[in-house]
């Protein structure tokens, strides 16, 4: 997360809080994207600051793919379009959304953007 002039401790506050917005959505992977955002693999992102996610980039044989690994807040429509949009500009040939909600995500506006269920994920704790 940038600065933008603030102190080390309002920036440091602002990073607890962005993991307590997303907190909920990354569920048990929090440890691990958390981890992931340390070693740069992930990068950790605040939006007007009432939206925060996590991006990171993978390559597919059709080309690079932006990946929306959490993100929670307010106006999601607004910032996954902005997202959707930079991503475009800068190239990347799709975008992968993560989500616990997809019908909810496809209903509030991501459909219009040309979002689709694209896999389902199936998960035993052992």
């Amino acid at each position: 997360m940038r600065d933008c002039g603030r102190s080390a401790d309002e920036v440091a506050q602002e990073i607890v809080k962005a993991w307590t917005t997303l907190a909920p959505a990354l569920g048990i992977d929090l440890h691990e994207i958390s981890q992931e955002v340390t070693q740069g693999v992930s990068h950790l992102f605040c939006s007007d600051n009432e939206f925060y996610f996590v991006l990171r980039k993978e390559c597919r044989a059709t080309g690079p793919e932006l990946v929306i690994v959490a993100a929670a807040g307010k106006n999601a429509t607004k910032h996954v379009s902005e997202i959707h949009l930079k991503a475009k500009a800068d190239g990347f040939k799709s975008v992968r959304l993560h989500t616990l909600k997809p019908d909810a995500m496809l209903r509030l506006g991501a459909k219009s953007l040309g979002y689709a269920k694209a896999e389902t994920i199936l998960r035993a704790e052992l």
